[in-house]
């Protein structure tokens, strides 16, 4: 067994398909033991944006990954009630899981700014990166090194949380976008709908 833990961040405002399956593929892709999924309760690069509250996007997310036994839930940034830094969130998990190795699971657009990060040279040296590829990024520049790693089996999916709450604002079915039980949730309180 790996001593390895993917630490999975975003607003997950809704969690999809293409969060799981890149989840699933990473933590096999790279032996990791487990992937924890760490939603946010604000990302510092959208402080002026207004996310679903934190309460219905732990409650979607519990009920994505509840038939998954490798994949874990904190609510360690939601908790906070404020911008939460990754730095932060690297030094948590390096305090309460000492004997562990940590990666961080990013999406292309994030990794071009990795230098822009709060404290960066601190998850430089306490975590690796790994970087999954969203479709029109096949030909980017990519070169693996001792702590930034490209997935080469995520399949890129042109599925984003903007455009679930597009579609549940104008009425259309999100089914197989989403877990069964989190399309219900949405359903039941109303969330994305045009106000």
């Amino acid at each position: 067994m790996t001593d390895k833990i993917g630490l999975f961040g975003g607003s997950f405002d809704p969690i999809h398909i293409a969060h799981l399956i890149i989840a699933s593929v990473i933590k096999d892709e790279f032996n990791l033991e487990r992937i924890i999924f760490i939603p946010n309760f604000v990302s510092p690069f959208k402080i002026n944006s207004t996310n679903t509250k934190i309460d219905h996007r732990l409650e979607m997310l519990k009920y994505s990954i509840s038939d998954n036994e490798d994949f874990d839930l904190s609510d360690f940034e939601a908790n906070k009630n404020r911008t939460v830094y990754t730095y932060e969130t690297v030094g948590y998990f390096k305090e309460k899981y000492p004997d562990k190795n940590f990666c961080i699971i990013v999406g292309y657009d994030s990794y071009k700014t990795l230098n822009d990060w709060k404290n960066y040279s601190f998850i430089e040296e306490n975590a690796e990166i790994i970087v999954a590829l969203r479709p029109g990024e096949e030909n980017c520049d990519r070169k693996d090194s001792d702590k930034v790693k490209f997935s080469k089996f995520c399949p890129q999916m042109n599925i984003s949380s903007t455009m679930i709450r597009k579609m549940v604002a104008n009425k259309l079915s999100i089914k197989y976008l989403v877990n069964e039980k989190v399309r219900y949730y949405i359903n039941d309180k109303k969330l994305y709908e045009e106000k």
